[in-house]
């Protein structure tokens, strides 16, 4: 508002601000759908997504070069010989009994796995839980923002804001130097 003049800014503040005929006074339906397409609300879930992502990655890419190849765990039971190409990932000996797990498909098994066992040891509300956060986000949306709120924090915000024109004095200021 610094490089608007004074005139202009008026008329601005009077496009927003006019009690009949403002932007900010008019009555707008609140789309629950529309507030899950809000640009802010999509650049927070991926944010929380990136966050629980690249640790993921980064332990995958450790383990897999520093383990590649190593059978480490059998499981105490049978398996059908189906499994052999998810367990026994970068291992091609097909005499291997389908028990034998390598160490990417463990870490695999393990990372899916956990959700009960961070239920068990943290309680049902927890924040490790993804499913929960996934809901959380699904009815943030459906509740969607109310925008007469919203219109209405604006509206006090855009009165208290006071005019001051930086280019008022510009040639002043470019003489001085």
């Amino acid at each position: 508002y610094m490089g608007v003049p004074a005139r202009a800014f008026r008329e601005r503040k009077e496009l927003f601000l006019h009690k009949e005929r403002g932007l900010l006074h008019q009555k707008v339906d609140s789309n629950p759908m529309a507030s899950m397409m809000d640009p802010s609300m999509m650049t927070d879930m991926m944010k929380k997504n990136f966050l629980m992502i690249i640790p993921n990655i980064g332990m995958m890419t450790f383990i897999s070069y520093f383990f590649s190849g190593f059978v480490i765990a059998r499981f105490p039971f049978q398996l059908t010989p189906r499994f052999r190409a998810m367990l026994q990932r970068g291992i091609d000996l097909p005499g291997l009994d389908v028990a034998y797990v390598t160490s990417l498909s463990m870490y695999f098994l393990i990372l899916f796995g956990l959700r009960g066992a961070f239920s068990l040891a943290l309680g049902e509300a927890n924040e490790a839980d993804d499913a929960q956060m996934v809901q959380q986000q699904m009815q943030m949306g459906q509740q969607g923002v109310d925008m007469a709120k919203v219109f209405k924090g604006e509206q006090e915000n855009l009165e208290l804001v006071e005019h001051s024109w930086a280019l008022a004095t510009a040639d002043l200021d470019l003489l001085a130097l």
